[in-house]
């Protein structure tokens, strides 16, 4: 009767623990292409200008992986998650060559 008991506790922890961690997970990652409109570097954010003229907000932590150089007017292409607090977490910024 006791090991039944602790096996359940086992499975039923586990359970719990599995579910929390995937509500804390962010987003799926999406990706998106556009032109540089403004870097605010002391802020780590770039504002991009997408293809149908909406301008979104993406912010780059000590994580992100750039590839290419930031400037303005430049085209990007930023693969992102959105954070729990809504903001647009950069993963990776692509600036392709020429």
């Amino acid at each position: 009767m006791a090991r039944r008991s602790i096996a359940g506790a086992i499975v039923l922890t586990g359970t719990l623990l599995a579910g929390s961690l995937a509500a804390r997970e962010p987003d799926r990652a999406q990706t998106v292409t556009g032109t540089v409109a403004k870097i605010e570097a002391a802020q780590r954010a770039v504002t991009v200008t997408l293809p149908d003229g909406k301008q979104e907000r993406f912010y780059w932590t000590d994580d992100t992986k750039f590839s290419g150089v930031l400037a303005p007017e430049a085209r990007v292409t930023i693969r992102y998650a959105v954070s729990p607090d809504g903001k647009n977490l950069a993963q990776q910024i692509s600036v392709p060559r020429g």
